[in-house]
């Protein structure tokens, strides 16, 4: 198995076994999710597993109305062959796999440790999306809130309802 699909086995079976189903009051997707004493923003060079446990756990805290375990996209920062090559892939797993896959109340969770990375993932999968595709899927975006209006645009057209959260 690959490295990043190793990771993301990883991830999706601590999120499944941290149990991220709970039923909860809704978040109004417009505004930023006020900060709410939870996990430290890990440092920009920690590793991917931890920023996957970040992402899960700002999931916990912020998606607990969604009722579907969410899928983690960690997005590697840099501009290395390495870097470049799995936003690329990721992008391709959003569209071509998960995307399709997705059912209203389903959740996609991305951040990483560049928000512009972030945003840049998030406007090419956007990019590449069918109009209201994402209709009824919440998008959680962890990022910093300079980022905010620009992945609020670029996800507008997919009809996901966009959550972001700052860190």
């Amino acid at each position: 198995m690959s490295k990043p699909g190793l990771f993301f086995c990883i991830v999706a079976l601590c999120t499944l076994a941290a149990g991220c189903n709970q039923h909860g009051s809704s978040t109004d997707s417009s505004a930023p999710t006020a900060p709410v004493a939870g996990p430290a923003k890990p440092a920009a060079t920690a590793d991917e597993t931890t920023w996957g446990n970040y992402l899960a756990e700002q999931g916990k805290l912020h998606g607990k109305d969604v009722g579907m375990r969410p899928y983690i996209y960690v997005i590697p920062a840099g501009d290395s062959v390495p870097a470049v090559s799995r936003r690329e892939s990721e992008v391709d797993a959003v569209v071509h796999s998960i995307g399709p896959m997705l059912m209203p109340g389903g959740m996609l969770i991305v951040g990483g440790p560049d928000p512009k990375q972030t945003t840049t993932f998030i406007t090419d999968v956007s990019k590449q999306l069918k109009e209201g595709s994402l209709k009824g899927v919440v998008v959680m975006v962890v990022s910093a809130p300079s980022e905010q209006a620009k992945t609020n645009d670029a996800l507008k057209a997919s009809g996901a309802t966009t959550r972001f959260v700052a860190m």
